[in-house]
């Protein structure tokens, strides 16, 4: 009886939190699909008619075409860049006797600490000495800084898990070290790589402050900051901002219903592992 009380508080608690999350999300679909006048008169109501010219208005006045690839292209660039150092330094950090192992763990732990507003001027400055500001090759460098030290610590608990006898056997086989990570721990890491990749994917996704500093032209901005100065040059068409919240929420949504199970699991995995 305890346990059945337990378990359905639990299920209420889930389903509240469900709510809170699902009804923003239903309301700016709806008035996605509704004429702005309407939505004026009433906030929260079901569209009256359905109006898919909001969309077409958002899509074409806010740009979203150019900030989609260019989210794509600082996305794809950055998940590149963290992979390739995390997975060589991951697998050093755990298989190698590396000189001043807990110093370098210690230092990406503090780097998690580390508020983005803190070191958001001094990254200005020093790309812009490099000609670097609104430019697809600064951001990622940024990026890949940013979400490095935790995508690291992740990665790196989960290669504890993989045992060394393995990588030790391929060596006996004539494998160099680079050959066991690529033939042996690769494969075997496969869970944790597609979660680095999704949690990296997402963070760029969704990242707004160095954006807005370093991306300043209207062919260099992604989807965020596309979706903010939209917001700030139509304040008083709802209908078409909410059209424009969709098209900028649909492409995470349908990542996640598609992803969600590798996602989980590879979370669960890295953490049992380490």
């Amino acid at each position: 009886m305890k346990n059945l009380l337990s378990r359905s508080a639990l299920n209420v608690i889930l389903l509240g939190v469900l709510v809170i999350h699902m009804v923003p999300i239903a309301v700016i679909f709806f008035n996605a699909l509704r004429t702005n006048e309407n939505v004026r008169r009433a906030l929260l109501s079901f569209p009256e008619s359905v109006q898919f010219d909001n969309f077409v208005s958002a899509w074409t006045t806010g740009n979203f075409l150019v900030a989609f690839i260019n989210t794509l292209v600082i996305g794809g660039g950055t998940v590149g860049v963290v992979l390739v150092v995390n997975v060589l330094a991951a697998y050093a950090l755990t298989k190698l006797p590396v000189l001043g192992r807990d110093f370098f763990i210690g230092y990406f732990v503090v780097a998690i600490a580390v508020p983005s507003f803190a070191i958001v001027v001094p990254v200005y400055f020093g790309l812009s000495a490099l000609g670097l500001v609104n430019s697809k090759l600064g951001i990622i460098i940024v990026y890949a800084a940013i979400f490095m030290p935790f995508s690291l610590l992740l990665m790196r608990s989960y290669f504890m898990g993989v045992p060394r006898d393995l990588e030790e056997a391929a060596l006996i086989d004539g494998c160099s070290e680079l050959g066991a990570l690529l033939r042996i721990t690769l494969p075997l890491a496969r869970p944790i790589i597609v979660t680095v990749v999704l949690i990296v994917f997402v963070h760029v996704y969704n990242e707004f402050l160095f954006a807005n500093v370093l991306l300043q032209g209207d062919d260099a901005r992604t989807v965020a900051l596309s979706f903010y100065k939209f917001v700030g040059r139509f304040t008083e068409d709802t209908a078409t901002i909410s059209a424009s919240a969709v098209i900028a929420l649909a492409p995470m949504l349908a990542l996640y219903f598609l992803t969600q199970r590798r996602f989980v699991e590879g979370m669960a995995a890295g953490g049992l592992k380490g």
